[in-house]
């Protein structure tokens, strides 16, 4: 670590991970301790059976700056981010998933960003589309923040949930993910934190290699999928902001009932499959 990291503000990295590939998981986490910025924790809750998998975490771990959980039974993927949250020791706190991959200034350029706009409570980030072979297929844009991050909001998700990193005061005022919620969690903690007057942001830079696998699409456009984010947006309806409320709630609507067909194309088209 250099003496100028010895000063910066430590980074709790959070990945769940349940039974990805081994070369996949192997790369997402090589991709976090390989980053520019070495003032980091990566905190890894694995809820894994299968024991190459397991295997491929545990050897990762003569690095100290990794600690693995694991419980005897399987914990779920949003109660996992919890406990994340809950044991991270830094001033901020990033996610990461166990089959992307970070590019190696994305912790730096975060830090930096929060450091330097401290009204921001979270900011994500640009992301490449990357199939199961590591080929970078797309690029999906996200908008930088004010209003058009906040309109956009009203459609579609504004952060990408493995880009994200967060201020360690927000879980200290007692945000966290909500553990009812089997989907669209992530949605639903920016919605939140939008109605109570929080600020968001997106980086103009891409930081990670988002990796979209065969089922990608049929997943997103699962019913349940749409169900959670309808259900989502219409759970977090404030009358403090109605035009944002009511959008939120139409656009939700109109996903549940649109065409799977219509959905399937969309993904297909924005992902490149």
């Amino acid at each position: 670590m250099s003496s100028a990291d010895q000063h910066d503000p430590l980074v709790s990295v959070v990945m769940a991970t349940f039974n990805e590939k081994p070369d996949l998981v192997g790369k997402s986490i090589a991709s976090i301790l390989g980053q520019t910025y070495r003032n980091i924790e990566l905190l890894i809750f694995d809820d894994s059976t299968n024991a190459d998998t397991r295997e491929k975490i545990d050897s990762f771990c003569p690095d100290e700056r990794v600690r693995v959980f694991r419980s005897p039974e399987r914990v779920g993927f949003v109660k996992s981010l919890n406990q994340g949250l809950r044991a991270a020791k830094g001033t901020y706190i990033a996610r990461m998933d166990g089959d992307d991959m970070a590019l190696p200034e994305r912790i730096r350029k975060e830090v930096t960003f929060l450091e330097s706009h401290p009204d921001i409570s979270v900011v994500g980030g640009q992301i490449n589309i990357m199939d199961e072979d590591d080929r970078i297929i797309s690029r999906r844009k996200y908008p930088l923040g004010g209003i058009r991050l906040y309109l956009f909001s009203c459609a579609r998700n504004p952060m990408a949930h493995p880009t994200v990193m967060m201020r360690r005061t927000l879980i200290d005022q007692g945000y966290h993910y909500d553990e009812s919620l089997k989907m669209s969690e992530d949605l639903d903690f920016w919605l939140r934190l939008l109605n109570d007057g929080y600020h968001i942001a997106n980086l103009p830079d891409v930081i990670l290699n988002y990796r979209v696998q065969r089922d990608f699409t049929a997943k997103r456009s699962s019913d349940t999928q749409r169900k959670y984010m309808a259900y989502v947006r219409d759970r977090n309806f404030s009358g403090r902001h109605p035009f944002h409320s009511i959008l939120s709630s139409a656009c939700g609507w109109a996903f549940n009932h649109v065409p799977v067909g219509t959905i399937n194309r969309m993904y297909r088209k924005e992902n490149k499959q």
